[in-house]
């Protein structure tokens, strides 16, 4: 299975989160502790924050080291995406344990310095520690309506399958609103029309062709849940994704949206399940030092608290040019929103050389969401000194590239001195007789 972004602090943390599940499922611990260092935690942060694994055992990060500390001290920047993310999973990772471990003033006053959280009731050990009685998150036990959006466009082929994976969900609060946004295929424009039979409970409405943003927004204003969930006419959801989502959310009130993991395949779906993938997405969400530059957050096919998305205005409506939802997660974090992940792969997303996504010019995909960073809002102050020092850090690893070849040239042209220069000393002295 490829992995968009492999070898990485994030793709270590995921191993060792996986690893750890076994061994508590073997061993039941009260207390896993990790080191601060690597933010090998951050995964397991994740799983048990979004209900998904370890939610009965503490989990504790020990702030024993910095790799921002460590860069510092050799007056060093970072030097490229992976530096930036990895101070980030560190950060995460600890602000986000069950128990803050901090045996260190010196490095405590460091961190701090930097803009992490520290709690407290922060400790300078975890030993003696016991998982104490799980609280109910509010409204833990109750089912809120979930608006389930689509935009339909020229889709025929793949809509039926996306719409009875929305039926097979585990699920019992549902409203499923599809619109069509002016498809031109005959075929696809009957195909939408014969699903109103098939799910009479659904909500099935054409407009002429506006784009996703526009169509989305106007499934925005119709929406009665209190949580709003977009998904892509051709993608495949799992039977537990909204289960999982809602999940999350109840379990993190002051999160605003949660975005997941998700399996790529361009093959048939005979069971409503590919048989194989062409890659993994596991978005990290986070830091917003990269927004910028990469979509950090995750796909359209995410949760949001419907007041908030309405809030920022939702999606822009742009036509001719894709990245809608990476910009609108921009625009939630800008606006004071926090968006969280949920670390499974709750969907399919079916991969076509067509897709809209892939059909588009990505200079002005990415113009688009740069557009957002002239109103930043007020970032936290970790993510506003990471993003600045991320850009010093880029500009001289530049730099240092760019200086480095000249040598390089220079070694060149006196090998080739070396190997021309007495033929060429030679053809002078003949020239001269």
């Amino acid at each position: 299975m490829q992995e968009l972004h492999v070898d990485g602090s994030a793709e270590r943390a995921e191993l060792v989160r996986h690893a750890v599940e076994g061994l508590h499922r073997e061993h039941r611990f009260d207390v896993i502790e990790f080191s601060a260092r690597g933010g090998l935690g951050a995964r397991a942060v994740q799983a048990e924050r979004a209900g998904v694994s370890l939610a009965d055992v503490m989990l504790a990060v020990r702030l024993d080291g910095s790799t921002q500390r460590d860069r510092e001290s050799r007056q060093r920047w970072p030097s490229d995406f992976a530096a930036v993310e990895g101070d980030y999973l560190e950060r995460f990772a600890f602000e986000g344990a069950d128990i803050q471990c901090v045996p260190d003033d010196t490095l405590a006053a460091f961190v701090r310095r930097n803009g992490w959280a520290i709690r407290p009731d922060a400790v300078t050990s975890a030993a003696g520690y016991s998982r104490s009685p799980e609280v109910p998150s509010p409204n833990a036990n109750t089912s809120p309506l979930v608006t389930v959006a689509i935009a339909h466009h020229n889709l025929g082929r793949y809509f039926p399958d996306t719409l009875a994976t929305l039926a097979a969900q585990t699920y019992p609060n549902i409203e499923v609103i599809a619109i069509d946004d002016g498809s031109t295929d005959a075929a696809s424009v009957e195909v939408f029309e014969s699903m109103r039979a098939r799910h009479p409970g659904h909500r099935f409405l054409r407009q002429e062709n506006a784009g996703i943003g526009a169509t989305r927004n106007r499934c925005l204003e119709l929406a009665n849940g209190e949580f709003f969930v977009p998904v892509d006419a051709d993608n495949l959801a799992r039977p537990d994704m909204i289960a999982r989502f809602v999940t999350g959310m109840q379990r993190n009130p002051g999160l605003s949206a949660m975005t997941c993991y998700f399996l790529a395949f361009d093959v048939d779906a005979p069971n409503l399940h590919p048989e194989r993938y062409l890659y993994a997405h596991r978005p990290v969400g986070g830091p917003h030092a990269l927004a910028g530059i990469r979509n950090v957050y995750g796909d359209a096919n995410a949760i949001f608290r419907t007041s908030a998305l309405r809030a920022v205005g939702g999606y822009e409506t742009d036509r001719g040019t894709s990245c809608e939802d990476w910009e609108a997660f921009v625009k939630l974090v800008h606006a004071g929103h926090k968006i969280g992940v949920v670390p499974e792969h709750l969907f399919y997303y079916r991969h076509r050389p067509g897709g809209f996504s892939r059909s588009t010019n990505w200079f002005a995909n990415h113009q688009r969401v740069l557009r957002q960073f002239a109103n930043p809002g007020a970032l936290p102050p970790a993510d506003a000194l990471a993003l600045w020092t991320a850009l010093l850090g880029f500009h001289q690893q530049l730099e240092y590239m760019q200086n480095a070849q000249q040598p390089r040239r220079h070694k060149l042209a006196d090998r080739a001195y070396s190997v021309l220069g007495k033929p060429l000393k030679w053809v002078r002295r003949i020239g001269r007789r």
